[in-house]
């Protein structure tokens, strides 16, 4: 589990294997901070910037994926029960995580298109 080195400002400016100093929290790799580190360090090529685009679409349409998801269920042309238990798990914890977000009026929870 990676460790982050953060400046004054409390951004993440490193990543590393172990901790830095005494009281170092390690992090996980989808939390959003460290994507966010981990986009804008491979940001600065070309190769890079088609990276970010990617990652941003990929995003966009793993929201596609749950409302047809939702949409399949409802209309009763697939059953919920009839997907792989893993994939159930993450589509539900995302539901909690997402309606936890809208019950307490979050900013953070935005539809938009990221592009």
């Amino acid at each position: 589990m990676p460790y982050a080195i953060r400046n004054e400002a409390g951004d993440i400016v490193a990543l590393t294997h172990s901790p830095n100093k005494e009281g170092d929290v390690p992090v996980v790799f989808s939390d959003p901070e460290v994507l966010q580190f981990l986009t804008r360090a491979i940001g600065q090529s070309d190769h890079g910037k088609k990276f970010h685009e990617l990652l941003m679409q990929d995003l966009q349409q793993i929201r596609i994926v749950e409302d047809l998801i939702d949409l399949l269920t409802a209309k009763g042309t697939i059953l919920f029960s009839e997907l792989p238990v893993a994939a159930q798990q993450k589509i539900l914890r995302k539901k909690t995580r997402r309606e936890e977000f809208d019950q307490s009026n979050d900013i953070l929870v935005d539809d938009k298109p990221i592009l």
